[in-house]
């Protein structure tokens, strides 16, 4: 246990938090994307990673080898300090946060739950507050920047909760985000999360308006593409989104149906605090179009396609077959750094 006697939240604990070290012990619950990723990169970086569960086991088999595979959520809760969670859907929290073998039956005294997850605010605040009757802590932690930028630690990650358990944290943090953004008390790290994917979805569906605008009126594709980048109309999804559409992928790293789970949570939550949000249900609808006609696992970027058919244009083009990039922080903002391809 890593604790050290302390005031957090105008409360004093007998035992409370203390910055984690390498010493501190620390569990995976979900072992898909997020958290092969998570548990690798602290791997990478000498945490001692101790214990997986997933309902899929297949999943656990691509875990670092020094954690030991358990039978459930509440054991690996029971063996780590810090229980890291990224799972895809407020139901797979749920299931694995409740119930005789959930993560919260394992929690005790001055232990800490990580949640990446992107999900119901109102279940995160109830289960701050049963993990809080127990002397543990949740620590909302959505995350954003792309699959591939997770892998290599360079997404951006949202805090909400206790500021001093964040604080606490932030060592364990730092082996998988550029940057760990404290927003503040639990459920507004979420707020910032899903309005960050609908102006992203914005941005997308924009962009394939505008690059069939340019393919019929004769523009190269590559050079309109990198004149915006360098005019008042650039933003990290035309960085990122642009390249997608041009090979064809449309971003098979994050799924229609997961981000059209997060724009509903966003709708719910105007809805809840009585905000009209005309241009985000126009959104919905276009992506819910998409995901209809195209899927639950197409690539969260396809809306475009949507328009390349009804037009009867692609806006595929050569020279992005191999691209990739970097996501660097400038001064609190994401600047893409691309890779194997070249400006016209």
């Amino acid at each position: 246990m890593f604790s050290l006697r302390r005031w957090v939240s105008g409360r004093h604990l007998a035992r409370g938090i203390s910055t984690v070290t390498k010493d501190t012990t620390i569990g995976v619950v979900g072992c898909g994307n997020v958290g092969q990723a998570v548990g690798h990169n602290l791997a990478r970086s000498g945490f001692k990673v101790v214990a997986a569960y997933d309902v899929d086991k297949t999943r656990m088999a691509s875990m670092p080898k020094a954690m030991i595979r358990v039978k459930t959520a509440k054991e690996v809760a029971e063996r780590a300090d810090v229980v890291v969670t990224g799972l895809p859907r407020p139901s797979d929290v749920l299931a694995a946060a409740e119930g005789p073998d959930g993560l919260l039956a394992g929690l005790g005294p001055d232990k800490v739950w990580i949640d990446h997850s992107t999900t119901d605010y109102h279940q995160t605040l109830k289960f701050s507050k049963d993990a809080e009757a127990k002397g543990a802590h949740v620590v909302e932690a959505p995350i954003t920047g792309g699959l591939e930028a997770l892998k290599k630690g360079q997404m951006v990650v949202h805090l909400g909760g206790d500021e001093a358990v964040c604080n606490a944290v932030m060592p364990l943090l730092k082996a998988s985000y550029h940057e760990m953004f404290y927003v503040g008390p639990i459920g507004s790290a979420m707020i910032v999360k899903v309005v960050s994917n609908m102006l992203a979805c914005v941005n997308i569906i924009a962009m394939g308006e505008v690059l069939m605008l340019a393919k019929r009126a004769g523009i190269d594709l590559h050079k309109f593409w990198d004149a915006i980048r360098v005019s008042a109309g650039n933003s990290f999804a035309w960085e990122t989104g642009g390249p997608t559409i041009f090979n064809g992928s449309y971003d098979p790293g994050f799924t229609m149906g997961l981000l059209c789970k997060d724009l509903q949570l966003g709708y719910d939550m105007a809805k809840d605090h009585r905000v009209p949000m005309d241009l985000h249900q126009l959104v919905l609808s276009i992506y819910r179009r998409g995901q209809y006609q195209f899927g639950d696992e197409a690539g969260c970027y396809i809306p475009p396609k949507c328009l390349e058919e009804a037009m009867g244009e692609s806006l595929n083009i050569p020279g992005f077959e191999k691209w990739v990039y970097d996501n660097e922080i400038n001064n609190r903002s994401i600047a893409v750094k691309h890779s194997n391809i070249k400006l016209k």
